[in-house]
């Protein structure tokens, strides 16, 4: 039997030439929306940074409503325990990291010697051009590196006028937030507005999901990790555990690159056997991370499949340094909650 030829006919050709006009005009959108969100970084990082704050701090405005507090009392009181909290594990963080900074930063280049040695003595005999190249072109390229990290945060003033922001629009969103929600959707028509309700409503629970998972599984990541490091004797036990715990609001990528640096350092310190048993610790902990924790937390209702994660970590990192490492993911569920929102009220 022949197969059937494609003729062009000139309206096949019409109904190609329309769906790449219509993909044309979906690039330009994200074309446009790309530049618009670099261009009002500074404004949209405090606004993004107070949602996910909101959403961390929701579920306690909503419990204390629920038990008869003044909505302005349930907020102060939120918000008060939120900075105590978030306030204190910040300060214990950076303050474990930064007093060892110095002897954290010998540990891991030593072990990074000691890794390049093996590859180029060892039975891989890898040569050592490529270590010098990739050297080269971090100490050539360390400005622009630090800038792009930085993102729309470059200066020590940007920072305190985007903190001042954050807390302030924390605060109304707390306070405010379903009135502000109610009008926004009001130009709409009815049928319209419902579908912006829902699809807005989905998507916060989303996000309020996802902060409260994902804090509580890098809780647990740093505790586990800590543990193992302890028990083995390792002298950066606490400045690395700290490292695992920011490296679990990065999915994925932070979680490899701060067991990496724990199995590095473990491995300068105690020798190769410490650093497989600690090595052990890590995937044992990755693996309860993704096959318990993981869906047991947060069930099938926002997970994401890992390759898109990943995809979407590398486009936020590109375009927006640690800023869109930080929020590529929480968007990326509040799309994907509008998305399923929308497609069930079609079908």
């Amino acid at each position: 039997m022949a197969n059937p030829r494609v003729r062009l006919t000139a309206d096949l050709l019409h109904r190609a030439a329309t769906v790449s006009a219509e993909l044309l005009l979906v690039f330009l959108a994200v074309w446009a929306l790309r530049n618009v969100v670099q261009h009002l970084g500074y404004v949209l990082i405090p606004i993004a940074v107070a949602l996910l704050l909101s959403a961390f701090l929701q579920p306690l405005v909503s419990f204390l409503n629920r038990h008869r507090w003044p909505r302005a009392l349930s907020v102060l009181a939120s918000f008060v325990a939120g900075l105590a909290v978030a306030g204190g594990i910040v300060t214990f963080v950076v303050f474990s990291i930064v007093n060892s900074f110095d002897e954290l930063r010998e540990r891991v280049t030593q072990s990074v010697s000691r890794v390049q040695e093996w590859l180029q003595t060892g039975p891989l005999d890898i040569d050592g051009a490529l270590f010098d190249r990739v050297r080269d072109w971090l100490g050539g390229n360390q400005q622009a590196v630090v800038s792009q990290a930085l993102g729309a945060f470059n200066t020590a003033s940007s920072i305190v006028v985007g903190l001042l922001l954050s807390t302030v629009l924390l605060v109304m969103f707390l306070y405010d937030g379903p009135r502000m929600w109610r009008f926004l959707i009001s130009p709409f028509r009815t049928q319209t507005r419902d579908l912006l309700d829902q699809a807005g409503r989905r998507a916060y629970r989303g996000v309020v999901s996802y902060v409260w998972v994902t804090a509580l599984v890098a809780l647990i990541d740093a505790l586990g990790i800590g543990i193992g490091l302890v028990i083995v004797g390792v002298p950066l036990a606490v400045p690395l555990a700290a490292l695992v715990f920011l490296g679990g609001f990065v999915p994925y990528v932070g979680a490899v690159t701060s067991g990496v640096l724990a199995v590095a350092v473990t491995l300068v310190s105690n020798g190769l056997g410490a650093a497989l048993v600690i090595l052990g610790v890590v995937l044992a902990v990755q693996q309860l991370e993704g096959n318990v924790l993981q869906p047991v937390l947060q069930g099938n209702v926002s997970r994401l499949h890992p390759a898109i994660v990943l995809v979407a970590l590398v486009i936020g990192g590109a375009e927006a340094g640690i800023a869109g490492l930080l929020f590529a993911v929480p968007v990326l569920a509040a799309a994907r909650a509008v998305i399923l929102t929308v497609a069930e009220r079609r079908s």
